[in-house]
């Protein structure tokens, strides 16, 4: 399988993700990968495996699964961030004025002080993973977005992405 990645600058200080993934399983692991592991298992981090989806039509008895990175957070005096992410879903309809109506979103992940482990700090190489997993149990067939909005409330930024998908039988 081959899909593109979007790698941001790093190194500009401006709030930016990783591409959003959607993920077919995540899993946890006993122990973190070796070094050789690692290579063959790219999308592991630190003792969580992620099995990336093939497609993004998925079945109604399955869970939309995504996972993404976040970088260049500002942080407060403790070096934590204050992150907010909401992930709202919308689904295509012709007969709506843009061709789509809100369908759901659900309640805002947040990434701080009081959410974070009192050991997190990016200086020293933590990371901050996102993601949501969603029943489709209750979205029509159909086509929808996925737009999925991260807030930098210290830094007052925000950046949006969209992940297309569809349920099917």
């Amino acid at each position: 399988m081959k899909q593109a990645l979007t790698v941001p600058d790093f190194w500009n200080g401006e709030l930016a993700t990783s591409s959003v993934r959607l993920t077919e399983n995540v899993e946890p692991l006993a122990a973190p990968l070796t070094r050789e592991e690692a290579v063959q298992q790219p999308y592991t981090l630190g003792n969580t495996k992620i099995t990336l989806a093939v497609t993004n039509v998925l079945p109604k008895k399955s869970e939309l699964s995504v996972v993404f990175i976040i970088y260049n957070t500002v942080p407060d005096p403790n070096k934590k961030p204050d992150i907010s992410v909401e992930y709202t879903f919308y689904q295509k309809v012709a007969t709506a004025e843009n061709g789509e109506k809100l369908f759901n979103k659900t309640n805002p992940q947040n990434f701080n002080a009081t959410t974070l482990p009192a050991v997190f700090d990016p200086a020293l190489g933590h990371q901050l993973v996102a993601g949501q997993s969603v029943p489709l149990a209750s979205f029509p067939e159909g086509d929808y977005r996925l737009e999925i909005k991260i807030t930098d409330k210290l830094a007052g930024k925000s950046v949006t992405h969209n992940v297309p998908f569809k349920v099917a039988a």
